[in-house]
């Protein structure tokens, strides 16, 4: 019994051991167009390296390039290239680096065979790793290509180099009319690619052989994409000519009319779409002309006299101009679009506009006569205490104190002699002035003279709540100084970058703000950091 296990347990080891012996060969066997991709590769490497070689006469530089690696399937010649010959003078003159263990100093053109050699020994040694026959010591191989990336790098950062003899730079970059630059950057991908092999024998073993294969093939790529690169045309290094830039009478008098179709389209649209908002736009007037008038009353309350008109044409003048220089930065149709999108923005601001100036004034009148209420308090508490009623006791605060307040009490005793309740004359106070701490004057008066009590009292109570108030306000100032002044510093910032880089580089930047693109970016970025500057306002107010 036990001898039976032990033969079925022979076995099972022998067919594992087979199984696990040809399924690499099986996928050895599925590489063979891969083969012949890799060694026309390396016959390319071969031949670049070749090239470069000074010990062989530049007449016998002529080489056949098989068949099989050609579309059409015959055989091609290639021949160093005549521009080539100079150069490679120059380069085996220009003698770059020293090595002490080898005793010998090596040319630009010495490091430039080293590279090709190295990716031919690459190529190479995966050849023979995908030939079924050859057995495969991963430890070895490993190691070759670690060997092969070490040197690769090492002559790439050579040749990156700039070297400085004799106060004259010499950028080997520049090499081969501009050539060079474009071929050490296809030897950089390269050398990532020889990384990527060598990382490759530490995957999953399901993923080990397409990592390893996916790798080798885009060296083979990048080999054939140098070749090209060497045997291609150079890169043109002369100024275009100027004669494509000029533009006859007959280009501008075409763009001219284009223009003009264009902004007549465009005002055509805008009149279609008025055109069928008529009737919304007729009341709109209407509502219009109705709120100017309670805003020329709102701002008589101000003692403010101003014409709404000036307000709402104004702000459209100040987007119309806007706008202009916004067009004619952007030039062409898209400017005249421009225009017309700023003005639009200009013209629905200017409705809003009024509302918005009336509100500052009451918040900024309502401080300043906060600032002024304690005084105006004491002021009131004094005169009760001498024997005045409240009437007389606002005639002199109207009398001594400074406007604003001299005038909002003024206006309330005016009232009163005009026959207005008291009381009504002090809701009008009210309604006119955005004062949280007048408010509770007004509403203490109004009750103390329908039930009765002492103001002496309540305004003395009053006067000390507004200078613990103001102690609050005052520290909270002092609290969030800090924060409010970040919140300014941050949002100017952009724009001190903005003019320190058109001190520098006026050129660019005006290029870069007056295209279309740029224009877009800087309105973008306006809008954002005023959205910006609001939250940061707004997480800054503390209400008492």
């Amino acid at each position: 019994m036990n001898k039976h296990r032990l033969s079925w347990g022979i076995l099972v080891a022998i067919g594992l051991l087979v199984t696990g012996a040809l399924a690499p060969l099986q996928a050895r066997e599925l590489s063979a167009k891969d083969r012949t991709k890799i060694r026309c590769a390396q016959e390319k490497m071969r031949i670049l390296a070749d090239i470069f070689n000074v010990k062989v006469p530049n007449d016998q530089k002529v080489y056949e390039y098989p068949g099989e690696c050609t579309s059409n399937g015959q055989p091609r010649k290639y021949k160093m290239p005549e521009w080539f010959a100079d150069e490679l003078a120059r380069m085996d003159k220009n003698k770059i680096v020293f090595i002490k263990t080898e005793n010998q100093t090596y040319s630009e053109v010495d490091l430039w065979r080293q590279a090709f050699s190295n990716v031919y020994v690459f190529l190479e040694r995966a050849d023979k790793s995908l030939d079924p026959n050859q057995p495969i010591v991963l430890d070895q191989l490993s190691r070759g290509y670690v060997g092969n990336r070490i040197n690769l790098m090492a002559t790439v950062d050579r040749l990156n180099k700039d070297l400085l003899r004799n106060n004259q730079l010499f950028v080997m970059k520049d090499s081969m009319d501009g050539r060079a630059r474009s071929m050490l950057s296809t030897f950089e991908l390269i050398n990532s690619e020889f990384f990527s092999t060598i990382e490759s024998f530490s995957s999953p073993l399901k993923q080990r052989e397409n990592k390893y294969r996916q790798s080798v093939m885009a060296v083979v790529v990048l080999a054939n994409h140098l070749f090209s690169q060497f045997m291609g045309a150079p890169i043109p290094t002369y100024p275009p000519d100027p004669k494509i830039y000029v533009t006859t009478r007959a280009d501008k008098a075409f763009s001219t009319l284009l223009i003009l179709i264009g902004s007549f389209l465009a005002g055509f649209a805008v009149y279609l779409l008025l055109e069928n908002k008529r009737d919304r736009m007729l009341e709109i007037w209407a509502d219009y002309r109705e709120k100017s008038v309670v805003w020329a009353e709102d701002f008589n309350r101000q003692f403010v006299t101003i014409d709404i008109k000036y307000i709402v044409f104004g702000t459209i003048a100040v987007f119309a101009v806007f706008g202009l220089v916004m067009g004619l930065m952007a030039g062409g149709f898209l400017g005249v679009l421009l225009f017309l999108i700023v003005l639009f923005f200009g013209a629905v601001l200017s409705v809003r506009m009024p509302g918005a100036v009336l509100d500052a004034l009451k918040k900024s009148r309502g401080k300043r006569i906060n600032a002024q209420l304690m005084d105006s308090l004491i002021l009131l508490s004094n005169s009760l205490r001498s024997g005045m009623d409240i009437v007389q006791g606002f005639e002199l605060v109207s009398r001594d104190m400074t406007p604003p307040i001299s005038d909002e009490f003024g206006l309330v005793v005016k009232n009163y002699q005009l026959g207005t309740p008291f009381e009504k004359a002090l809701d009008g106070l009210s309604e006119r002035v955005e004062s949280r701490m007048l408010s509770y004057i007004i509403k203490a008066i109004i009750i103390q003279r329908q039930v009765g009590g002492n103001l002496t009292v309540i305004f003395a109570r009053l006067v000390e709540n507004i200078r613990e108030e103001s102690k609050l306000e005052e520290k909270l100032q002092a609290m969030t100084a800090q924060q409010k002044i970040q919140s300014i510093v941050v949002s100017i910032m952009p724009f001190v970058m903005m003019l320190v880089m058109f001190m520098f580089n006026p050129d660019q930047m005006l290029s870069f703000y007056t295209s279309p693109l740029g224009l877009c970016i800087f309105m973008f970025c306006v809008v954002w950091i005023g959205i910006g500057m609001k939250v940061l306002q707004k997480m800054g107010e503390v209400k008492v």
